[in-house]
C-alpha cells in the first residue's frame, strides 16, 4: 500500500492540472485520465525498481552512525537487526572500522 502513494499522488496532480487547463471539458477529462494513468504506471515501475535495489552502502553507513548516536556511541550488530541481518550488520561495522570511522570494543563498536 505504501508503495503506491507516490505514483497515485503524482497521477492525481497531473490529472487535476491537465483537466483544469482544459477548462473542465469532456475531452480534457479523457486526456487527463489517460495521461495520469500513464504517469501512474511509469512511477510505479520506477519506484518498484528503486525499492528492489535496496538502500545504498552510504545510506546503510549513515543509518549505522545515526543508531550509534541514539545508543550513546556504542553499537552492536544486534542493534541493526531491524534493518539488516546480523552478518550484514557485522560486515558493515567491520567496514566502518577498517576505514577508521569507528573502533571495535569487545562485542560492540564505538563511534
Amino acid at each position: 500500500m505504501r508503495q503506491r502513494i507516490l505514483p497515485f499522488s503524482g497521477a492525481l496532480a497531473l490529472f487535476l492540472l491537465v483537466y483544469a487547463a482544459s477548462r473542465f471539458a469532456l475531452w480534457g477529462f479523457a486526456l487527463a485520465a489517460s495521461l495520469a494513468f500513464l504517469l501512474y504506471l511509469g512511477l510505479l515501475r520506477w519506484q518498484g525498481r528503486l525499492l528492489a535495489k535496496g538502500p545504498s552502502r552510504a545510506a546503510l553507513e549513515r543509518l549505522a552512525m545515526r543508531e550509534a548516536w541514539r545508543k550513546g556511541g556504542v553499537l552492536r550488530p544486534e542493534d541493526l537487526e531491524p534493518f539488516l541481518s546480523e552478518l550484514e550488520a557485522r560486515a558493515l561495522l567491520e567496514g566502518l572500522a577498517a576505514r577508521g570511522l569507528c573502533r571495535r570494543e569487545g562485542e560492540g563498536f564505538r563511534f
